[in-house]
């Protein structure tokens, strides 16, 4: 447990850190300029200001399906619930064009109000859309003939890709959005917590989907080790707090009472991945059991994402 508290305290060290110097970089609001578009750009400002926690949620989500593609990728190419794994790819998908869409150009049902205007969040967003393009186009393949390997295997070796970019744009927004007019630095910090933690179960998803059809299995069992490591600890750090990393307990009870389910649930999925690595071979039914916790655990993760967002907004 002690190396656990310290890999989280290193990694959250890290953020903190990133999140402090990200928030000097915040552009001056303009209503102190004068010129004929003022009226527009107080508007502009107030909009981004207001939409500020929406677009940390966002990026967290869709950081989090980098991971997902290839999970469902996987699952649905080895005919471990195929079913299931074609219904999260295809979701996914278009999850995934309506999140950058979102960021770009705003979309008041997702909560962004306005078009982005950052010149380094634009870039960011170019970055995950040109990768973006030759992954969908391979999802797409995959979907209209599961047999398709070079396709899924595609899918596979580009999640990493995405996911550096994505993390980027994550980092970038974090850094531009988080200010005390915005997101407070602890508050960003906490949401940025919990929306790794949703990333870390489709990588885990992931990594024993690999390990399971022995494509890149000896490096997906490294990182499966550690990614658990990382992801229970981290619930505990949300559940009770780490002081030394500037994490603060679940601030009220319903985030409380969505940690206590979380890691009740993590305890199932955390012995039946630790049989995995200690090799044992699991069933058919076994592998579908874990995909489907994974995909719940998700779900009460994009709910505990939420909560935390609301609290940054102090509606909960």
């Amino acid at each position: 447990m002690s190396f656990m508290r310290l890999r989280v305290l290193r990694v959250s060290g890290s953020l903190a850190t990133a999140l402090v110097s990200g928030s000097l970089l915040i552009t001056t609001p303009t209503f102190a300029q004068q010129s004929a578009n003022s009226d527009l750009n107080v508007l502009t400002e107030v909009a981004l200001a207001s939409d500020a926690s929406e677009r940390l949620e966002l990026v967290s989500r869709l950081r989090t399906l980098s991971q997902q593609l290839a999970a469902a990728t996987c699952t649905l190419t080895s005919g471990v619930v195929p079913e299931e794994g074609e219904a999260v790819l295809h979701q996914a998908k278009q999850d995934f064009d309506r999140y950058i869409a979102a960021l770009r150009y705003g979309d008041p049902e997702l909560g962004t109000l306005v078009a982005e205007t950052d010149r380094k969040i634009l870039h960011d967003i170019d970055e995950v859309e040109a990768e973006w393009a030759l992954v969908a186009e391979a999802v797409l393949a995959v979907l209209a003939d599961p047999t398709d390997i070079e396709s899924a295997h595609f899918v596979d070796d580009h999640n990493l890709k995405l996911l550096e970019l994505t993390n980027q744009l994550a980092s970038d927004v974090r850094g531009h959005y988080t200010n005390p007019f915005q997101v407070s630095a602890r508050d960003s910090m906490m949401i940025e917590l919990a929306g790794r933690q949703l990333m870390l179960t489709q990588k885990m998803a992931k990594d024993s989907f690999e390990i399971w059809t022995g494509y890149n299995a000896e490096a997906a069992a490294e990182d499966l080790a550690a990614t658990m490591q990382i992801f229970g600890a981290s619930l505990e750090a949300l559940r009770h707090g780490l002081p030394a990393a500037g994490i603060a307990p679940a601030p009220n009870d319903v985030i409380a009472e969505d940690l206590d389910g979380l890691l009740s649930r993590w305890s199932v999925i955390e012995a039946n991945l630790q049989a995995q690595l200690d090799g044992a071979v699991l069933s058919e039914e076994q592998k579908a059991l874990v995909f489907h916790e994974f995909q719940v655990e998700l779900a009460e993760l994009k709910l505990l994402l939420t909560h935390y967002r609301e609290h940054a907004e102090r509606l909960l």
